[in-house]
């Protein structure tokens, strides 16, 4: 199914609350948009169902893609048939319609709307393509939206720096980092399969892959030994593990999952933040420069920073600067409080 640009008009009053909403949404994106499209940007959210009226529901442009992501609440006929004409009118292109219901992850996406998986979806963001292709191993879409205005600062700061890219992912800040002139980038993530689409997204690109490497590892112990501290537990003498030597980067780019588990212990955003910070500020060189990011809703900025504050403390660093770096205008936050929050910080 296509979003075709000959659906209703953004000036007509759509019938269904559904279309009133995404009507509303759209307008107000509407610049945002002109401008994200100068900037050569074909990856964007249209509506943020959470605070814009439509709880579990999101609705992103990925390249040629319309994606409409739900969790509790599943799409009818007549919601699809909103979202398509809608959002080709606004659009004015013809792009593919796919729906992820993920309350069951994406083994149970089929169920709810066949769609052929196929390679060669990509996306543009800040003059850098991506694979955008809307299902694949895991629920996640592969490109975070909501962290553009991260990769954008990355872009800004990285020129002749050596990065340390933690819980990589599909290496996007890395990408960002090469864009703007970074000297050296490692990625470091679990998954091989995220590193493996991080280092097609490279060569896509004409990145030197000899500067842009990737390792997968457990980041737990890969991070502490770059810190220079022992690893901890058990798991360090039952387990093997990446060895790897002490080192310090110019930038240090830390976007962990909320929560995770493995042999080497747990990541928790919200009990237990500093396991990951003060490593990761080891690994930073003096006078260094850190993006570290919380996606937790129940972390609060106030309190997340003063223990930032406290860790560069503890350590015996300086803190010469902390910026907050707020999503873009596509990710709404009414209330000032978005759930990601990412900090940069001069150390």
């Amino acid at each position: 199914m296509c979003a075709r640009g000959a659906g209703l008009s953004l000036n007509a009053q759509p019938s269904s609350r559904l279309g009133q909403l995404l009507s509303g949404a759209l307008e107000r994106r509407r610049w945002l948009l002109r401008d994200l499209v100068a900037e050569h940007t074909d990856c964007f959210r249209l509506l943020h169902g959470a605070v814009e009226g439509v709880p579990g529901l999101t609705l992103d442009r990925y390249g040629s893609v319309l994606l409409a992501q739900t969790w509790k609440r599943s799409l009818d006929e007549s919601d699809v048939g909103v979202i398509v004409d809608l959002a080709g009118e606004a659009l004015d292109e013809d792009l593919l319609f796919v729906w992820n219901h993920r309350d069951g992850g994406a083994g149970s996406f089929a169920r709810f709307f066949d769609f052929t998986e196929e390679s060669g979806f990509v996306g543009r963001e800040l003059g850098l393509m991506y694979d955008v292709r809307p299902r694949h191993r895991g629920a996640d879409p592969l490109l975070f939206l909501d962290l553009r205005a991260g990769r954008r600062k990355v872009m800004e700061a990285a020129l002749g720096k050596t990065v340390l890219n933690l819980f990589a992912y599909t290496c996007g800040l890395g990408l960002a980092a090469m864009q703007g002139g970074a000297r050296q980038v490692l990625n470091l993530d679990f998954s091989a399969s995220a590193l493996e689409i991080g280092r097609a997204n490279a060569a896509r690109n004409g990145f030197d892959l000899q500067c842009f490497a990737t390792l997968q590892a457990d980041c737990l112990p890969a991070l502490r030994q770059l810190a220079g501290l022992p690893v901890k537990g058990r798991a360090s003498r039952r387990r093997s593990y990446v060895r790897l030597q002490q080192r310090r980067f110019d930038l240090v780019l830390l976007d962990p999952p909320a929560w995770s588990k493995s042999p080497f212990g747990a990541v928790d955003v919200v009990r237990d933040y500093m396991s990951l910070f003060k490593p990761a500020l080891l690994a930073t060189a003096e006078g260094g420069q850190m993006m570290v990011t919380n996606n937790s809703p129940r972390v609060l900025w106030d309190d997340w920073v003063a223990g930032l504050e406290r860790g560069v403390r503890k350590l015996g660093r300086q803190l010469r600067s902390l910026d907050r770096i707020r999503p873009e205008a596509d990710f709404p936050s009414p209330d000032g409080q978005s759930p990601l929050k990412v900090a940069w910080l001069e150390v």
